[in-house]
């Protein structure tokens, strides 16, 4: 097979880690980099390499398209620039891999889907766990029925964040500094991948994700960012399967990732964040399939390598475009747009400065683990410091106002 002509937008941060990724687990046949283009790449950690193997670099997109042209674009740009590089790239004939999140807002999401139906071209969005063979093939089994109706999908996750971590543009930040939406939050970004995954896992197609019918949310801060260290998310699917999302970066604990899918005829359970955080079906008889580990390095990279074969071969299939983040971005904006932001209790949080300074929730970690373990909002619980959770109307819910935009509370313990 003929390499296909690769370019990225964004060669530092995120980008810098896939090209790690295609360097490390991808076939080096299967592509040619023929541009990296970022404003400042002379900083970018792989400049030195890049130079050394002849990769052309540009500071914007516009500036390479004028000269050259890709078979696929893969986009690792800030979030606000997404939209614009979508559509210029598949204006210019090629193939787009666009990192999570496809965009801040509804109205953009869909204005890229318009794009990519006039383009003929085709446009992957890069939540992972969609692309590889470990969740695609429990999605193949819920779908068959051999795990039997699904009863409950619940997740986990305490990731610890530090003071560094929101020295960013952008990161717990509504807008950038030039007012662009970002809408950053432990929902649309840290823990993002299991909000989608849950949609994704009960879709009825291998593009589909389903769309809950009912939503009820706890958010809180205790960071002092402009958004959300904390979530606590309990929804319902039409065919009655209910979710629910117990996760936070003010936890005094640092936990992975752990997800429990209840079906009629077996539990499906996961923890950890890389190679050993294999997917387990345990049946009623005590027997049990194993799906193979999806979030370690290897699994990540079968986005990259599905996007190239897609640009080789346009026939093949995408299981994660545009229409299949629509729920995910659905919930997201609308929960931004409707759900009240509340304080952590000032008097619970400790600052640490080790390993590096930061602002934790005395106990949070064990509560959430508690509202997981129970499928039950905090205050559902009765914990002292929970306050009341906001429904969710997403019934009819298209286009994201800004309007309340939750964050704008003071959420400040």
């Amino acid at each position: 097979m003929k390499p296909i002509k690769l370019a990225i937008i964004g060669a530092g941060g995120y980008g810098d880690y896939c090209l790690g990724l295609l360097e490390r687990f991808v076939d080096p046949e299967s592509y040619q980099l023929v541009a990296a283009i970022d404003p400042f790449y002379e900083k970018v950690p792989r400049y030195a390499q890049l130079t050394a193997q002849g990769v052309p670099m540009y500071r914007t997109p516009e500036d390479f398209f004028a000269v050259d042209r890709a078979d696929l674009v893969l986009i690792a740009s800030p979030i606000h620039l997404h939209k614009q590089q979508c559509l210029l790239a598949l204006k210019h004939g090629a193939h787009v891999l666009c990192e999570k999140p496809l965009a801040p807002i509804l109205q953009d999401a869909l204005d890229i889907r318009e794009a990519v139906a006039a383009s003929g071209r085709k446009l992957g969005v890069g939540f992972q766990m969609s692309f590889c063979d470990p969740i695609q093939n429990l999605k193949r089994d819920i779908q068959s029925g051999l795990l039997g109706a699904p009863k409950s999908l619940r997740t986990y996750v305490s990731w610890q964040r530090y003071d560094s971590y929101y020295n960013s543009p952008w990161r717990g930040h509504i807008r950038d500094a030039q007012g662009n939406w970002v809408l950053d939050s432990i929902l649309t970004n840290a823990t993002a991948h299991y909000l989608h995954n849950t949609c994704f896992v009960l879709g009825d197609r291998f593009d589909a994700a389903a769309m809950p019918e009912h939503l009820t949310v706890e958010l809180y801060n205790g960071k002092g960012i402009e958004t959300f260290d904390t979530a606590f998310v309990s929804g319902k699917f039409a065919s009655g399967c209910d979710f629910f999302l117990s996760v936070t970066h003010s936890g005094d604990r640092d936990v992975d990732p752990i997800l429990q899918y209840t079906f009629e005829n077996a539990v499906v359970t996961a923890s950890g964040n890389d190679d050993s955080a294999e997917i387990i079906a345990t049946f009623a008889d005590g027997s049990t399939k194993n799906y193979g580990a999806a979030l370690g390095e290897y699994h990540v990279a079968q986005k990259l390598r599905t996007m190239i074969a897609v640009a080789a071969d346009p026939s093949l299939d995408v299981p994660c475009t545009p229409d299949t983040v629509l729920p995910h971005l659905t919930m997201c904006n609308a929960i931004f747009d409707q759900a009240n932001v509340h304080p952590l209790p000032a008097d619970r949080m400790e600052h640490v400065s080790e390993p590096e300074p930061g602002l934790f929730m005395r106990g949070l970690a064990d509560d959430a683990w508690t509202c997981f373990q129970t499928g039950k909002l905090p205050s559902e619980l009765g914990f002292d410091w929970a306050k009341q959770p906001t429904v969710i109307k997403l019934d009819g819910y298209t286009t994201f106002s800004g309007a309340k935009c939750c964050c704008k509370e003071d959420t400040h313990a």
